[in-house]
């Protein structure tokens, strides 16, 4: 059941533009790599920053100020989603049927779960730690599981030329 619901969305994605041109325009996949590199750099830049002082790294560094940056890793994510989807609508039987991608998606469904058990529950909190006091221990774990679902996103994107179907 699920193969036949695969092979449908391949089906769906293979002839749209965005997949056409990826597959054809010589410089298209080159072009689309380097703004998915740029979307995890901005991401893994503020956001992995972000996580280490969760971590009690840089205790110096008021949340706060930390936290104005972290737009530019949400727009960092919107680059790599709006890449990835173009990716997989290439070459969806590359991605649809790799085992590699069901990590990155499991990593980043971990790191989105995360994040918002973050904001619902600690982040008040956190904000009244002052400066060079370590953060509260949910704040912590919340650093580390983030940080360890994007180092595995990452490792698993890596991964997903190596498992080709």
């Amino acid at each position: 059941m699920l193969d036949q619901v695969l092979h449908a969305i391949e089906a769906y994605l293979r002839p749209t533009p965005q997949g056409e041109f990826l597959r054809t325009a010589m410089w298209g996949w080159p072009i689309f790599e380097s703004f998915h590199f740029l979307g995890m750099s901005l991401l893994l830049g503020t956001v992995g920053v972000f996580d280490l002082r969760l971590l009690g790294f840089a205790r110096r560094i008021p949340i706060a100020a930390l936290h104005r940056l972290i737009p530019i890793g949400i727009s960092g994510f919107v680059i790599n989603l709006l890449t990835g989807i173009c990716f997989i609508s290439a070459t969806p039987d590359q991605y649809l049927f790799n085992k590699a991608f069901y990590w990155k998606v499991t990593f980043i469904t971990i790191a989105g779960v995360n994040v918002m058990i973050f904001y619902a529950r600690t982040f008040r909190r956190l904000l009244e730690t002052p400066p060079g006091f370590p953060p509260p221990m949910s704040a912590r774990l919340a650093g580390g599981v983030s940080l360890l679902a994007w180092i595995g996103v990452m490792s698993a994107g890596r991964l997903l030329t190596f498992f080709r179907p």
